[in-house]
């Protein structure tokens, strides 16, 4: 009997999903895509590329405005972040009038409640990619972050409304599937009762981008970098701890990201001269903070699997990372780095100092970083994971 073809409505929500939607264009399997970012945009498949096929610009403006007024709001007690929710409804909205027929639909978390109903409407399996632990979980986390240092919830930016917790756990109830990044996350999916629906896919990353220098350069100081947002959630108050518990003399710790207001009072009690805060940086210039680093520091307490752990392995960077990271589905301890447990600064503080004392081991983890990102988690190599888990749902549904 002549098996259907698997065709897939594909939400955009990363760059690593625009090349992945020209992935499923190349064989055939790419029904239509959505982008929620600057403008509303949907593509169809058109063998030489995604085709444009509608672009709603007043939704930038929107953005724009509606932001723009919330900033203004005083003494709100409401999340920082409280516009998003509505935001995100409405490009949910507009993406729901453009749900074609297709085996899967495959939307975005917290944007695609009214396209999911769409699409289960029309007869297509539902899956939701969730970036992060179960929303209740991340939310406890940061709650938990905000009374450790004293930051009142409604004033830390990693505050989840409440609207959008709702929102979460309706997609979370509705969905057919959800696509999660690393075994925490499915085990913060499956204490709530999700372990069915929850589907662990490891993601990639451009190794030909990033990659290690070509020559390593002798360095005077030991350089230890962290890439990501500087905020709470991220653990960095921790990371700026231990270093400073360390007092290297020779040794420079470089934070590049978007800082959150909340850290304020933590970098003035904790950070030494020799913390570096470059904020956001362009890609390139990210790979050349990899590249000019001896080891990628990753104290997070709240995560699915960040993306940086995968760029920074990808870059010869041995990596210690907290046990609530993601980083185990992507490291073996010893191996390609270390694993500390989180909240720990002292423990961190000695993973740390460990590699700065041994710097051939140090080095030959980062070559065993690249290593098992060429093996494991190149881009092409998660495309196939993701297209084995389509084929896989749409084999049971048949």
């Amino acid at each position: 009997m002549k098996t259907e073809p698997v065709t897939v409505t594909l939400t955009l929500s990363s760059s690593l999903f625009h090349q992945f939607a020209a992935t499923l264009e190349q064989r055939d399997m790419l029904r239509r895509a959505f982008s929620a970012w600057p403008d509303v945009e949907i593509f169809d498949p058109n063998r030489a590329g995604l085709k444009l096929v509608r672009r709603y610009t007043f939704y930038r403006h929107a953005h724009r405005i509606l932001w723009g007024i919330w900033r203004r709001v005083p003494g709100t007690r409401f999340s920082r972040t409280l516009p998003a929710v509505v935001l995100a409804a409405l490009a949910d909205w507009l993406f729901a009038r453009w749900i074609p027929s297709s085996t899967i639909y495959h939307g975005c978390m917290g944007v695609c409640l009214a396209s999911m109903k769409k699409a289960k409407r029309i007869g297509a399996i539902t899956m939701i990619e969730n970036a992060t632990m179960h929303a209740r979980d991340w939310q406890k986390a940061v709650m938990e972050e905000c009374k450790a240092f004293g930051v009142l919830p409604w004033n830390c930016r990693a505050t989840l409304p409440r609207l959008l917790i709702w929102r979460l756990e309706l997609e979370y109830d509705r969905c057919d599937y959800i696509i999660v990044p690393s075994t925490i996350a499915w085990q913060s999916f499956a204490a709530a009762g999700l372990h069915r629906k929850a589907i662990v896919v490891n993601a990639g990353v451009d190794h030909q981008f990033f990659s290690p220098p070509d020559v390593v350069e002798p360095r005077p100081i030991f350089r230890v970098c962290y890439v990501g947002r500087v905020e709470l959630a991220k653990g960095v108050p921790y990371l700026l701890q231990a270093w400073k518990q360390l007092d290297l003399t020779d040794a420079e710790l470089v934070l590049t990201g978007e800082m959150a207001p909340e850290m304020g009072a933590v970098i003035k009690e904790h950070a030494l001269p020799n913390v570096r805060f470059t904020g956001p940086l362009p890609a390139a210039q990210v790979v050349e903070c990899y590249r000019a680093s001896d080891l990628f520091a990753f104290p997070s307490v709240n995560e699915g699997l960040a993306r940086v752990l995968f760029e920074a392995m990808a870059c010869g960077l041995s990596v210690v990372a907290t046990d609530r990271s993601g980083a185990e589905d992507l490291i073996t301890r010893g191996v390609e780095g270390t694993i500390v447990p989180a909240r720990d600064a002292v423990t961190l503080a000695a993973a740390i100092l460990w590699h700065y004392k041994n710097p051939e081991a140090t080095r030959a983890m980062g070559k065993a970083a690249r290593a098992r990102v060429e093996q494991q988690f190149t881009l092409a190599q998660y495309e196939e994971r993701m297209i084995g888990v389509y084929r896989l749902v749409a084999g049971d549904r048949a």
